[in-house]
């Protein structure tokens, strides 16, 4: 069997473009990595959830501070409802879905009520339950 004239060389380059190729892609993907790294470092990809309220400190007969199920996750009062029966309130965090972090700690969000607490139950929204009180 005789060598075709150019067959080595065609080879050479094919192989030579494959290489390219892959080089291009890999360098492709890199830069996908660095810049999602960096879109969810920098706070990208941010959601607002409920947080589960796990109790209330009395700071003054109408003022609530709210002890939240959340870890610095800026915690916000989105909703409060006063009846002569009970508040209540719902609280929104926000979570960074990419970046699972421990619930290590607590965040806490103070509330100014119309009306004094008095007997009236606190009563989280997302849970349905009622919160229990401390006096400060």
């Amino acid at each position: 069997m005789a060598n075709r004239p150019g067959s080595g060389s065609r080879r050479f380059s094919s192989g030579r473009r494959r290489s390219l190729y892959t080089a291009v892609a890999v360098m492709g993907l890199l830069a996908i990595a660095v810049g999602l790294f960096f879109f969810i470092g920098n706070g990208g990809c941010t959601w607002r959830v409920g947080a589960s309220v796990l109790e209330a400190k009395s700071i003054s007969p109408s003022r609530l501070l709210l002890i939240v199920r959340s870890c610095n996750q800026n915690p916000e009062v989105s909703q409060l409802r006063e009846t002569e029966v009970d508040v209540q309130v719902k609280v929104l965090v926000d979570i960074h879905p990419f970046l699972l972090g421990g619930e290590d700690c607590l965040d806490a969000v103070e509330v100014q009520l119309q009306e004094p607490l008095g007997d009236r139950d606190v009563i989280d929204k997302r849970s349905g339950q009622v919160v229990r009180v401390r006096s400060r």
